[in-house]
């Protein structure tokens, strides 16, 4: 492999597999439970609960009074509420652009967002997010989502763009603006947020996904050779973490 895109893995690699902002990119893997796998696609991407910077500012969390039984259970819609879409677009904006303030603008707990200098170091190698759509769902509390965002990344000297598929959760504030949800998640509210990814026009959009990634990588041998590279170092810190938890 040529030691430019070796650079570009060496560097992005942690941030691919997410912090922050409860990104998920997602696959097809239907084994135990349906279990979300981090892309490969995602510079400062955004999973909870790692590498973020954890303070004693409070998030803001839905609050549920009587859930529902059963819980509704609602179709995806492709970018059919402007005000989702918005947020999206200014969220990518933000990352593309290197805006620490604005993404903080954006999240129900601001501190939850990587230091400038870390967000520079995760992004160097990426120009832009193209193709920008928003698959959302309405969450069983009211004023919340679960927003599947498909986006294609354009690295640096590599022609074809890698298209990528992430998840968040949306609520609304009190102030009625949408933040992307960057707290802990309630038990009820986050089983419902993980059973999503089993829905039939949930895996159609994942399976649709996955197919203009095959077909990206396939076209161009600079993104098969960082695909590679990527996958084989995710393999390898999936083994890890296995380990260490059997320990």
């Amino acid at each position: 492999m040529k030691l430019k895109y070796k650079k570009i893995i060496l560097l992005t690699t942690m941030s691919i597999m997410g912090i922050g902002v409860l990104t998920l990119s997602v696959s097809n893997d239907k084994s135990k439970d349906q279990k979300t796998k981090t892309s490969v696609q995602e510079a400062f991407a955004d999973t909870q609960g790692k590498e973020d910077i954890v303070t004693t500012v409070p998030s803001i969390t839905p609050i549920i009074t009587v859930a529902p039984t059963p819980l509704p259970v609602y179709d995806i819609e492709k970018d059919a509420y402007p005000d989702v879409s918005n947020l999206f677009k200014k969220f990518y904006k933000a990352k593309t652009d290197r805006d620490v303030d604005a993404i903080k603008n954006l999240l129900s707990d601001p501190t939850k967002v990587d230091t400038q200098d870390d967000l520079q170091k995760k992004t160097e190698y990426i120009e832009e997010y193209l193709n920008v759509s928003t698959y959302s769902k309405l969450g069983f509390v009211k004023g919340t989502y679960i927003v599947y965002v498909y986006h294609e990344i354009k690295f640096t000297g590599i022609t074809t763009p890698a298209p990528g598929l992430s998840k968040f959760y949306v609520i609304t504030d009190a102030e009625g603006k949408l933040k992307i949800f960057s707290g802990e998640m309630e038990e009820d509210v986050k089983n419902y947020y993980d059973e999503r990814n089993n829905d039939e026009d949930v895996v159609t959009l994942i399976e649709m996904t996955n197919k203009k990634s095959k077909e990206a990588v396939k076209n161009d041998e600079d993104l098969q050779s960082f695909w590679d590279s990527i996958n084989e170092l995710a393999e390898k810190d999936s083994a890890k973490a296995e380990e260490n938890s059997v320990e």
